[in-house]
Formats: C-alpha cells, structure tokens, sequence
C-alpha cells in the first residue's frame, strides 16, 4: 500500500509543478528612453543687404526634440511657426533699411542669431534745415524758418517727404518728392506754390538749394539727422 502511494506522489507531483508554472504573469513596464536633444543652427550670423529680403537657417536635431523661435526686433519677422518639433527650418523676412547699419537679434532653439544690416541710402530718414526769406516775399512770412522733415519711400515705391514747418503754419504736411540722381524737387503750398529745388551732397546727408514761389524766392538747406 505504501509503495503505491509514493508511486502516485511521484507521478502527480511533476503534473502539478507544470500546472502552476503555466499560469500567465503580469509583463514590466518598460519607460522610453528620454529623447537626447541637442540643437545645430545652420548660421547664428546673417548679413543682408540695405534693400532686405529673406533668408533661412536649418534647425538640426533629433526627432521630437522641440524648439521654439523669437525675435525682439520691428526689421526682423518671422514668418514660419513660431514653434516646432524635431529637425525644421526657420524663415525670416528682413524690411528694407531707410537708415543707417543696424542688428537685430533673435533667438531660435535657445540660441542667439545676430542680423546685421547695412545702411540704406542715406537719403531715406530725418531731415531738419532752415529756410531763408528772399526778396519778393510777404513780410507775413519769417525772414528765415526752421523745418524738419522725413524722407521715404511709400509702399508704391514713389518718394515723400513729410515735413513740418511751424512758424509757416505747416504741420506734418505729406509731399511728394522728386528724387533723381542728387537732385529733389517738391512742391509746398503756402500762401502760394512754392517749388523747393535742392542738390544732395556726395556723402547724400546734407543738401542747399532755392526755392520760388509767385513773386518770393529764397534759399533752404537740410542736414541728416
């Protein structure tokens, strides 16, 4: 009896054993590796020309790394999104210079990118002068009057120049401007039309000339400012 017995313990035990051991278990969860995100720009200095353009700079990075683009600067737009993800490119649009050499900075992916401009013609900006009564003039107009003044380039791509002189009553008046070569011309109404005829200097941030107007004419010059 005894010997029967221990023959089925030995037979069952090795059934039960695999039984217990085929029983499912519960899979680990595994975390992904963290993204090694590094970023490469294709340029951090630019150089554009007076009259603008556009420009790009490739972000090189791995898949998923994110980043984003900012700029502090009026000249300088962005005008791809403002954030992306993974390898991309940025695209900036530089307004044309009416002025002197400037820079702008920008950040792109959490490094500096630094824009330099050159000066425009000299020309385009602020202007201020004097202008000199000469004979034939209304003794109601000052014998010389200060006047200051804004040279530019409209969106049409014509001159003006928006220019104020207060002691002959004219304020912030928008007039067209002649502008060939190192000569411009304009035409202000006062208590006549008047034509304002001037030669630029060579450096073009000073100019003298003279001016008519019915039976008054005299001089005016202007300085950049």
């Amino acid at each position: 009896m005894f010997r029967r017995f221990l023959l089925q313990l030995i037979l069952i035990t090795p059934l039960a054993i695999a039984a217990c051991s085929d029983s499912p278990s519960s899979p680990t969860p595994t975390t992904p590796p963290a993204a090694n995100c590094s970023y490469v720009l294709g340029n951090t200095t630019l150089s554009m020309a007076g009259v603008g353009g556009t420009a790009t700079i490739g972000v090189t990075t791995n898949s998923g790394c994110a980043w984003t683009v900012s700029s502090g600067s009026g000249f300088v737009s962005v005008t791809s999104a403002s954030s992306n993800s993974g390898p991309g490119t940025v695209s900036l649009t530089v307004a044309e210079n009416l002025g002197d050499a400037r820079s702008a900075t920008l950040t792109i992916a959490g490094q500096t990118v630094t824009v330099n401009q050159a000066g425009g013609d000299p020309v385009f900006g602020n202007w201020a002068g004097t202008i000199v009564k000469g004979a034939g003039c209304s003794p109601l107009l000052p014998a010389s009057a200060q006047w200051t003044g804004t040279i530019r380039r409209n969106a049409s791509g014509t001159h003006e120049f928006l220019i104020s002189i207060p002691s002959a009553l004219v304020f912030n008046q928008n007039l067209s401007l002649t502008l060939v070569g190192n000569s411009l011309q304009m035409m202000v109404p006062v208590d006549a039309l008047y034509t304002f005829n001037a030669t630029l200097a060579a450096d073009r941030r000073s100019f003298s000339g003279t001016f008519s107007g019915g039976a008054c004419s005299g001089t005016w010059s202007g300085t950049r400012q």
